[in-house]
């Protein structure tokens, strides 16, 4: 609706943005980093932790959009991590392209698996299992991963698993002791600092086509302010403000602008 108002080519702050909208925050930076040693390193497991709305899967994309030209590491997510134990050995052996009939055997399932891994191996392919909202796997779960890494540490696939999730991640990892031990990479996202708002704006802004200022310092730090620096919130409150300030015609978005779309969500969340 704003966009042509305000030259944009497209939305800038939609939670789905595609990975060139990634802005390099201190936090988001070390983690993305610790990432991609593990992968490149061919390292077993990794751990990224952070609560809801601070970016955690849009950095997984970010890896694997940064990872794509080298043709060798391909992705598969696992967004359902409840699922039992004999269900995520049968979809990871379908999604890695074995052929398994749907009323297979566990026996059966788990030695497409071993082949398919040992295949992709031989084909110089190092996979990256990323498991989403790793916080809610059970004990059956968490043992079931253990055991995969056995397949690593056999020779019998080449793989890194990426665990995904709010903080209790952690402490899930410690009731098996044996996985625990394995995690090669532990990273946090944080929010980002009140300095980093604007730049992030702008950031955003520059990628979707505007190249002049619309927020300014003081709006910036409202935004800070209302979001704590959590990049979802922040996407929200900037994407509103937009609208407010295309329907009051305005030509820059200040802090009260801001405060007028905090007050907009507030009431639709009512």
């Amino acid at each position: 609706m704003y966009r042509a108002y305000w030259n944009l080519s497209r939305r800038p702050f939609d939670d789905g943005a595609l990975p060139e909208f990634y802005f390099p925050s201190a936090a988001h930076q070390a983690a993305l980093l610790k990432l991609r040693y593990l992968v490149e390193q061919q390292k077993g497991l990794g751990v990224i932790a952070g609560e809801h709305g601070l970016g955690k899967t849009y950095l997984t994309h970010v890896l694997e959009s940064e990872l794509a030209p080298a043709g060798n590491f391909p992705f598969l997510r696992l967004v359902f991590p409840q699922l039992s134990p004999a269900g995520t050995l049968a979809y990871l052996a379908r999604r890695l392209g074995a052929a398994v009939a749907s009323d297979a055997s566990d026996a059966i399932v788990l030695a497409a698996l071993e082949q398919r891994l040992a295949e992709l191996r031989d084909a110089q392919q190092h996979i990256i299992f990323l498991i989403d909202d790793a916080h809610l796997l059970e004990l059956p779960q968490l043992h079931l991963l253990r055991l995969m890494l056995n397949f690593r540490e056999e020779g019998i696939g080449a793989f890194s698993l990426i665990l995904s999730g709010r903080t209790e991640v952690l402490s899930r990892l410690q009731q098996v002791a044996a996985l625990d031990q394995r995690v090669a990479v532990r990273t946090a996202v944080e929010p980002l600092s009140p300095e980093e708002v604007l730049p992030y704006a702008i950031h955003r802004l520059w990628i979707a086509g505007r190249k002049d200022p619309i927020f300014n310092e003081a709006a910036a730090e409202s935004i800070w302010q209302l979001s704590q620096g959590i990049p979802r919130r922040i996407n929200q409150l900037c994407d509103l403000a937009l609208l407010v300030g295309y329907v009051d015609h305005q030509r820059a978005i200040s802090a009260v602008d801001v405060e007028a779309a905090a007050e907009e969500l507030v009431s639709v969340a009512a």
